[in-house]
């Protein structure tokens, strides 16, 4: 091979602009993400990352819960599926069980018919399971959640005790009306906070205790409308006070009554406003670029996700390598728009699969347009498979002939 050629093999591959073909919008494919689509066999997208996202997020149902019964045992559930569904629904007792084999809903490669006609079939075919949690005590209406007890209507969380109508709720207790808390007591509308007590109405807050409508606040106890305090105590929009003055303040201002209340929120904007904000909540990470990102590396276009390298359009992901366009995903390497599931390796265009018992470990690899597929590895368009190689439309074959 003459130099000139060496130079021209190597030589790399510009970006481009692309109009989308769902929104009409311009998007760019950047260079590395040619090399990305290369490594893993894929066309390069066609949709805008947004709506490729849309997409992806619009499976999950997360909060539209409904009774119906059972399509194998009868008994009314708990469902994540409407009773006007066509394909059928099982509930967890009988799906997780010995009492059907979704290997028997498995059919012939029709090459005179399209793959998705044939998915598509194969989907409404084989039963569905009613809802997403596992090793709950008293808790049948949470949603993609384990681990939780007497909770009610959370959503994404897991290892939660006496708490309600949270999204993204870990490690907590006694937290009402919150999104993405983590390690936290007695808690109730707050935003992106960990490690707090009895804080209410507040937003970016860390290692926090006694604290109302306050914003970036990091390892302060009773403070009242404050924004950017650090290692503070009884404060109340920004300005020290005595502890009498603080608990006096309280009693004046009752966030009990909900018009005083909306008073107190106007005040405390103010407050927040005031203050400077960090550009991004981008921390411990290098070259990574999005919001509420932690121990990265070259994560991109990335939002509340953690422990990434080298990813890029991740939204509520951990322990990803390698990785494109998935959501609420965990522990992967080689994937691409992938939804709903953890322990992934070399997949693609999968949702609601889980691999082993824990949240760190890769238990499944090489899936394709797969669905509800556990534990299982090379498999192509298949549907609510457990413990199985070597399967396409649910149909087991030997690995020469796959």
């Amino acid at each position: 091979m003459n130099q000139e050629s060496k130079n021209y093999q190597h030589q790399p591959r510009q970006a481009e602009t692309r109009i989308c073909q769902n929104c009409g919008k311009e998007f760019t494919i950047e260079p590395e993400d040619f090399e990305f689509y290369e490594k893993i066999g894929v066309p390069a997208p066609t949709f805008c990352p947004d709506c490729r996202e849309q997409r992806r997020i619009a499976f999950r149902n997360e909060r539209a819960l409904y009774k119906r019964k059972c399509d194998l045992c009868g008994k009314e559930v708990v469902s994540r599926i409407s009773p006007d569904k066509l394909y059928p629904m099982y509930c967890k007792k009988c799906w997780w069980s010995d009492r059907w084999d979704p290997m028997k809903y498995g059919r012939d490669y029709d090459f005179n018919k399209s793959f998705f006609e044939q998915f598509k079939e194969l989907l409404f075919s084989v039963p569905h399971v009613s809802i997403f949690n596992a090793n709950t005590v008293n808790s049948d209406w949470v949603n993609q959640e384990s681990d939780d007890k007497n909770c009610y209507l959370n959503v994404g969380g897991h290892f939660n005790e006496d708490s309600a109508y949270n999204t993204y709720e870990l490690h907590s207790k006694d937290c009402f009306d919150n999104f993405w808390i983590f390690n936290s007591e007695l808690c109730y509308e707050n935003i992106n906070c960990d490690h707090c007590y009895k804080t209410f109405f507040s937003q970016n807050c860390s290692q926090c205790q006694d604290t109302i409508l306050s914003y970036d606040c990091r390892d302060c106890s009773h403070v009242f409308g404050c924004a950017g305090l650090r290692h503070k105590q009884y404060y109340i929009f920004n300005k020290p006070v005595s502890k009498e003055e603080y608990q006096e303040f309280l009693r004046n201002n009752p966030i009990s009554s909900y018009e005083n209340l909306l008073k107190l929120k106007e005040k405390a904007k103010k407050i927040w406003l005031s203050v400077p904000h960090r550009a991004t909540n981008v921390v411990k990470s290098v070259n990574s670029w999005g919001d509420v990102i932690s121990e990265s590396r070259n994560a991109k276009n990335c939002w509340y996700s953690e422990k990434v390298e080298d990813s890029k359009h991740l939204y509520i992901t951990a322990w990803l390598k390698d990785t494109y366009d998935c959501s609420c995903y965990g522990t992967g390497e080689l994937c691409y728009e992938v939804a709903h599931s953890v322990g992934f390796y070399n997949s693609k265009f999968s949702m609601f699969g889980m691999g082993g018992n824990t949240a760190e470990k890769i238990s499944s690899s090489n899936l394709e347009y797969c669905y509800e597929v556990l534990n299982s590895h090379n498999c192509f368009g298949c549907v609510g498979l457990r413990n199985k190689e070597y399967c396409i439309l649910n149909k087991q074959y030997s690995k020469e002939d796959y």
